[in-house]
């Protein structure tokens, strides 16, 4: 055995060669690997010793952990998260990030977190993207680099393998939005006591969630406003639960104009239930709305009624976005009034309404070239 000044290198019965070094609480700590040669072995421990000096010493055998069981736990941490978003993530470590997603690709949760590489993990991304599909790839991709980071900031792994640029970029189909006259042919479309609601979705811009758990209490004719407290959605499990919006920004105030209005007073005429606690938006049987019964019963047969197959129903807060951008309103306006806590999606309706812009000037440009103003 050769000893020097930092730790120590030995020859194993095997012939590789094994560095182990004092860390600083003064346990004896190994390498998490051997050496080829005593050379390897040496400038492992050079390393160590420059780490140490610097304060970027890691134990190794703090990454001993299988991704399997730090991913549990970090989920647990995570006492905040809403039920829904929960779900969600228990569902991409169940199908997607820990098990086998295609043959020849090893169970990440398998894997020790000091083990996982940027190989292994880009080999992971790109099965998933073709097995399953792009969009489950980086959301997938976008939770794994979650809890690896955590991992870093636990000084359990010195760097995060999670290093696939836009790997958690997300290509969404092209977004789909309506006229006026197309909104209210839809409107048209369905059952006389989902009139309101369909516009209230297109001019107001409330998320579906947002809609089923709107009650009379939240609707200020006097002010000509909606005020967004809550969301109503269903579990997986098949409880329905109402909390708080998506975000604090989905707290909010949104001023709606005079024609909902008129049509928002109608609709309180047919209503049954007029008491301030009631749901503005029920079923036929004066039942809250289930979101997969209206899809399939009301939703899909308008859209093929008013000649819009295919729209989805958050079209219709693309609607509302847009046509919010086409009066003018800046960014800070659309986020304020469609419940964004971030810039980005609000400037999607910006970059809409100037695509507008763009086709009027070109018919301008068209009508002039007709009308021989212009050789």
């Amino acid at each position: 055995m050769s000893r020097r000044q930092f730790g120590s290198v030995r020859r194993l019965p095997s012939g590789r060669w094994q560095a182990r070094y004092r860390g600083p609480a003064g346990r004896l700590v190994a390498a998490p690997h051997t050496f080829a040669t005593r050379g390897d072995a040496t400038r492992w421990l050079a390393t160590v010793e420059v780490d140490q000096a610097r304060g970027h010493w890691l134990d190794p055998t703090a990454g001993h952990v299988h991704l399997s069981d730090y991913a549990w736990a970090w989920l647990r941490d995570k006492p905040r998260l809403a039920p829904r978003t929960r779900e969600i993530y228990d569902l991409q470590l169940r199908l997607h990030i820990l098990p086998e997603v295609a043959p020849g690709i090893p169970p990440l949760g398998d894997f020790y977190l000091s083990d996982l590489t940027p190989e292994l993990v880009r080999a992971w991304y790109s099965a998933l993207a073709t097995g399953r599909s792009a969009s489950i790839a980086a959301k997938a991709y976008t939770r794994l680099r979650q809890i690896l980071n955590q991992a870093v900031m636990d000084d359990r792994i010195p760097k995060n393998p999670c290093r696939i640029p836009g790997g958690g970029a997300e290509r969404h189909p092209e977004q789909r939005f309506l006229s006026i006259p197309e909104l209210y042919r839809l409107a048209d479309a369905v059952p006389s006591r989902y009139r309101a609601l369909i516009l209230t979705a297109g001019f107001a811009g409330l998320r579906q969630g947002e809609l089923f758990a709107l009650r009379w209490a939240d609707v200020d004719f006097s002010r000509a406003v909606i005020v967004v407290r809550r969301k109503r959605q269903r579990l997986a499990s098949g409880e329905v639960i109402e909390g708080d919006p998506k975000s604090a920004a989905g707290r909010r105030t949104v001023a709606i104009p005079e024609p909902l209005v008129e049509e928002l007073r109608d609709h309180l005429g047919q209503q049954a239930d007029c008491g301030l606690d009631a749901y503005v938006f029920t079923s036929e049987a004066g039942l809250p709305i289930d979101a997969d019964n209206f899809r399939s019963r009301i939703w899909r047969p308008a859209t093929k009624r008013a000649g819009l197959a295919g729209l989805r129903f958050h079209d219709l807060r693309h609607t509302a976005g847009t046509l919010a951008a086409q009066t003018g309103a800046t960014t800070k306006e659309l986020m304020a009034r469609l419940g964004h806590a971030s810039p980005r999606a609000a400037l999607i309706y910006q970059h809409a309404s100037e695509d507008r812009d763009r086709l009027i000037a070109d018919r301008l440009a068209d009508m002039t070239r007709r009308s021989k103003l212009v050789p």
